[in-house]
């Protein structure tokens, strides 16, 4: 008689949790670097958009760039943006906007300062320093597994459910000086 070569039953076992194991550890690594992939191309995305905003205002002429300065002291949203003379009614609103839904809306902002009030310094009118101004674009966005937060209310709470990236720009409101 032929002895007959085969697993035991232990033997199956032992493989197939070893096998588990090793594929519960592989998914939770897949599960995870799709997250940071998540994270890392809102942020590009973020930071696009921000660039973006900074070479629009760039690319403005002088007077209407003194408009602007002059308009936002507070900070201005994308649908200010979009209605005013500044950028026209091209101007691209936050993508992924939807009017039923807010899930992961990205909110650009511009923020524009005097110069001499940010350093602190004196000026006289009629200077270079004089027509400085500090503009900062600001996109606040929902992090991962926030979509649906409303990044301008949850900022304004103090609650950390968004991410916020913040461009600076230093422009001058006037081309000649005497």
């Amino acid at each position: 008689m032929r002895k007959i070569k085969a697993f035991t039953l232990i033997e199956v076992m032992i493989s197939i949790f070893i096998f588990t194991t090793a594929m519960l550890g592989y998914m939770s690594f897949h599960a995870h670097s799709m997250s940071v992939i998540f994270d890392n191309e809102s942020a590009q995305f973020a930071h696009a958009l921000a660039f973006n905003l900074v070479e629009e205002i760039n690319s403005m002429s002088y007077n209407d760039f003194a408009k602007l300065a002059q308009n936002t002291a507070s900070q201005q949203s994308d649908t200010f943006l979009k209605g005013s003379s500044y950028f026209g009614d091209n101007f691209g609103v936050s993508p992924f906007y939807m009017t039923d839904t807010l899930s992961y809306k990205f909110n650009r902002f511009i923020k524009t300062t005097k110069y001499t009030d940010i350093t602190g310094s004196f000026s006289q009118a009629g200077t270079f320093t004089s027509t400085l101004y500090h503009v900062e674009v600001i996109v606040y966005w929902p992090k991962r597994g926030n979509g649906n937060v409303d990044c301008i209310a949850s900022l304004q709470n103090f609650e950390t459910k968004c991410n916020e990236i913040r461009v600076p720009l230093v422009r001058s409101s006037k081309k000649t000086f005497k």
